[in-house]
């Protein structure tokens, strides 16, 4: 891959350097500030970023591609085994299981005891 430096899109990346400055943070998924929620809960269990955030690899510009509503995390808690990676490939995100994933996802959740709950308090404190 290269990368096109003087491209126009890297502006800000080139002011930061010259200035010092830092680039405005700019929140793609954006939850409600009701709701509570740890990333690291999701990733030290085996939910890729993928299955969250999409292939942002491949996008011009990172956009969010899942609803984040509260039904569609519910679905991925009761049933989070096709969601499920080995932890070192949570980051990988064109890679393909060797194996179906319903059946690799089954053996993680049983090997690391995932059982996630879907109590309200658990993403409502």
């Amino acid at each position: 891959m290269r990368v096109a430096t003087q491209s126009d899109q890297l502006l800000l990346v080139r002011q930061s350097e010259a200035t010092g400055d830092s680039i405005p943070w700019v929140r793609v998924h954006d939850l409600p500030d009701y709701v509570y929620f740890d990333h690291s809960a999701h990733v030290t269990r085996g939910v890729g970023c993928v299955s969250c955030h999409g292939r942002i690899d491949t996008m011009k510009e990172v956009r969010q591609v899942n609803t984040l509503s509260m039904g569609w995390c519910l679905d991925c808690h009761r049933n989070p085994e096709p969601h499920l990676r080995p932890l070192d490939k949570i980051t990988t995100m064109d890679w393909v299981p060797n194996e179906a994933p319903e059946i690799l996802g089954r053996r993680l959740a049983e090997q690391n005891n995932i059982d996630p709950s879907t109590d309200c308090s658990t993403c409502h404190r």
